[in-house]
């Protein structure tokens, strides 16, 4: 008797151990763990509420004004997160100076930049871009629900003086995301 009851015991305390175990790396792992913070970048000349653990990098690509290093501060969740997203980001790319000062000419970049960030995303003809205003700044955006998958993606770009900035959120589909994504994308502002 007295060695079931001590065989009892020690089972129960390690199923205890296992689900706390389990408790701790799941809160541990999931969403982004620093909170949001405002995140200014005089090198990019822009400032934007993003999660606060987000990371730079660079890399060179072709974008509507050739090749050139693009920068990018982004957030993704932890390979074990549960968050809600899997993305955001923004970036940069130099543009000339005079793109800007010609209404004709920035709306032709405009139209091209969206053009090409669509296909990073699909090949299809199907989404629409508009024309938006992003904090005062013109620009386009289009939105993509993907058919396969369970993702939603938000793009919303603008050129501002010397700069191309491209501002990405990729979510999950049925979460409320409102909040997050009107934090991120309405706290853009260029230096």
């Amino acid at each position: 008797m007295f060695v079931n009851q001590k065989h009892l015991t020690m089972k129960f305390t390690i199923k205890l151990i296992s689900i706390l175990s389990l408790a701790i790396i799941f809160a541990s792992c999931g969403g982004n763990s620093g909170g949001w913070t405002k995140h200014v970048v005089p090198e990019g000349s822009y400032s934007i509420q993003m999660p606060a653990d987000s990371k730079k990098s660079e890399k060179k690509e072709t974008t509507a004004f050739g090749a050139q290093t693009t920068h990018f501060l982004t957030w993704k969740p932890s390979a074990f997160g549960m968050d809600k997203f899997k993305l955001f980001q923004i970036s940069y790319s130099n543009c000339p100076s005079s793109v800007s000062s010609d209404t004709n000419m920035l709306n032709l970049m405009l139209d091209s930049a969206i053009e090409m960030r669509k296909k990073d995303f699909t090949e299809s003809e199907i989404i629409e871009s508009q024309s938006i205003e992003l904090n005062g700044y013109q620009g386009r955006a289009f939105f993509y629900d993907a058919p396969k998958g369970n993702t939603i993606v938000s793009v919303k770009i603008c050129i501002v003086k010397d700069k191309l900035y491209d501002l990405v959120v990729i979510s999950k589909k049925n979460y409320a995301t409102n909040n997050e994504m009107n934090t991120f994308f309405n706290s853009f502002t260029v230096l």
